[in-house]
């Protein structure tokens, strides 16, 4: 039924429950799990660029500090992806992996589209009021944004 399905990912317990919904989508075709989690260091950068950054020394150390925080979320991030596609590969579900820096809702929009996505199986934190106004939605976004069908599993 779904030749490629897109679930992205942010590290925490709540985003893997889609995960577990997308394997059982996947096991009656042979479909591509595409396993995609996109990192962000825009409070990281603005902190650092916040700092007083008078002195060319002060920006120096803070730019080396933001190219360390860089590598190591990609490093953690690349080493998430591939644990989890490991185990499922050993269950016998083809994957693929990727890692992107920026917008999560702008990326997994983008590498849908790249990559002829049939299906997008998401988790939501299911804010309401005032905490998603504040908080934002980036399932929200993506539902709005994107032209591929979404599928949303809700918190348990």
């Amino acid at each position: 039924m779904f030749a490629n399905i897109l679930v992205p990912l942010d590290g925490s317990a709540l985003s893997e429950q889609a995960l577990a919904m997308a394997q059982h989508l996947a096991r009656s075709a042979a479909t591509s799990l595409h396993l995609l989690q996109v990192i962000s260091l825009r409070p990281e950068l603005d902190a650092l660029r916040g700092s007083g950054a008078g002195s060319v020394t002060v920006l120096e150390m803070a730019q080396d500090a933001a190219r360390r925080l860089r590598e190591a979320q990609t490093a953690r991030g690349q080493a998430y992806l591939e644990g989890l596609a490991v185990q499922l590969r050993q269950a016998g579900f083809h994957v693929t992996t990727a890692l992107r820096e920026g917008a999560a809702d702008e990326h997994i929009v983008a590498y849908a589209q790249e990559h002829a996505i049939d299906l997008m199986v998401m988790s939501t934190h299911g804010y309401s009021g005032f905490k998603r106004f504040f908080l934002g939605s980036v399932t929200d976004r993506v539902l709005r944004a994107g032209q591929t069908p979404v599928l949303v599993v809700p918190t348990s």
